[in-house]
């Protein structure tokens, strides 16, 4: 059976932050929400297995939460990014945990559908200097970021071993 990389560019963090800032005590809901990015992951998974394909997930590659709200907060005033900021409940580790729960959500869809998944989380968390893999928007890989990542997604195929 031949593989396919499925692969969804999203991670619970595209807000609209303008609208945020403006009202931080409102609800707000990310583009892409947690049960649709995973009925997606599931929807493309069964669609690969119905043309013939294994599917291969990818964990999600980190961010650096600081530089992501320096980013989604430039340009606004000290009151809106103190807003957002609130919203977040007082810090910038909150960016982390909805990443974190996106990226857990691939690899227990991968056990529940019987999925390899490559992760590419790992070797990215256990570098030292980790700024180094991001650009300056916090979320985007740098070309070394991607070095990381292309790496392990070539060591795993060659293994042939996933998670």
């Amino acid at each position: 059976m031949d593989k396919i990389h499925v692969i969804y560019p999203a991670n619970g963090l595209c807000y609209d932050w303008k609208s945020i800032a403006a009202n931080p005590y409102a609800e707000h809901h990310p583009q892409v929400e947690l049960m649709a990015y995973k009925a997606q992951y599931i929807n493309m998974i069964a669609q690969a297995r119905t043309c013939g394909q294994e599917p291969i997930l990818t964990s999600l590659p980190i961010i650096d939460a600081d530089r992501y709200f320096a980013f989604i907060t430039r340009g606004m005033t000290l009151q809106e990014r103190k807003n957002i900021l609130c919203w977040l409940g007082g810090s910038t580790v909150r960016l982390l945990n909805i990443h974190a729960l996106y990226n857990l959500s691939l690899f227990r869809i991968a056990s529940n559908h019987c999925v390899h998944i490559i992760d590419v989380t790992s070797p990215m968390l256990s570098r030292l200097n980790q700024t180094e893999l991001l650009e300056m928007d916090g979320i985007s890989l740098s070309s070394l970021g991607q070095s990381v990542v292309d790496a392990e997604i070539q060591r795993t195929i060659a293994q042939g071993t996933t998670a």
